[in-house]
């Protein structure tokens, strides 16, 4: 082979690969307003399933963290976001780091469960404006 025809293709090849991650780029993260929506029954259980697991932080905060987990990632099954963990929210992806971190576990633990409740309050709207809000230091 001479060298135009080498050049020709990878100059193919380079094309295709453009062509592939171009065509990729369409599997970035979803946005909220682009899910399926939660019934009014769903959204209820789950807010009461968080301030549950918020109310138990104190007293368990490990435990308390994998249930926020597990709630988090059932809201984002139920609203049909894709699960890949490349694909995850941002907000959970850091809680999860959160909270195996070494040192200070209990700092860990706490903004973990501060990025699951970001998570929470994007992906299960909250219609009761009555309903009080605790901080958490």
């Amino acid at each position: 082979m001479d060298t135009t025809t080498l050049v020709i293709i990878g100059l193919a090849v380079l094309v295709i690969v453009l062509i592939l991650l171009f065509a990729r780029g369409g599997s970035r993260r979803p946005r909220v307003k682009d899910l399926q929506p939660l019934s009014n029954e769903s959204r209820d259980r789950y807010l009461t399933e968080w301030d549950r697991v918020e109310m138990k932080f104190v007293e368990a905060p490990e435990e308390a963290v994998r249930e926020a987990d597990g709630i988090v990632m059932a809201v984002l099954a139920e609203r049909r976001h894709p699960m890949g963990e490349r694909m995850l929210p941002a907000d959970v992806l850091a809680a999860r780091k959160e909270a195996t971190r070494r040192g200070d576990r209990t700092e860990g633990m706490r903004r973990a469960m501060l990025s699951y409740r970001a998570v929470m309050m994007k992906m299960v709207p909250s219609t009761r404006e009555e309903r009080p809000r605790r901080e958490m230091a």
